[in-house]
């Protein structure tokens, strides 16, 4: 006797309008010495700043001062992003699904003593 399949169980469940949630974005940082780029999937409500701080742990660097003060920033189309706190949501708008980034070094050289 073979077993019955019962249509019901293979329904996808469809979210309402109001229990959508915004689709992953594929993020690609670039950093110039590194052999390789970081990837990583985001949700599209994950911050600028938390992107950053992951792809300095993936690439090895932090933000440090020696004589030089080194600080690492996220451009995207050619600007700094400044901003944080910003969501991929906000910056890429709801209809992007991927964002490529540059990890940039800028040093500020120290007082000579």
């Amino acid at each position: 006797m073979e077993p019955q399949v019962n249509p019901q169980e293979n329904k996808q469940v469809v979210p309402t309008v109001g229990e959508q949630t915004r689709p992953d974005v594929e993020v690609t940082v670039e950093y110039l010495p590194a052999a390789k780029p970081f990837h990583r999937e985001y949700p599209a409500d994950e911050t600028v700043g938390a992107i950053r701080t992951d792809a300095m742990a993936f690439f090895g660097v932090s933000d440090h001062r020696d004589r030089d003060t080194h600080q690492f920033f996220l451009e995207f189309r050619g600007q700094r992003l400044t901003n944080m706190t910003e969501t991929l949501h906000q910056l890429l708008g709801p209809h992007h699904r991927g964002a490529n980034f540059n990890l940039v070094e800028q040093i500020t050289p120290g007082s000579a003593v």
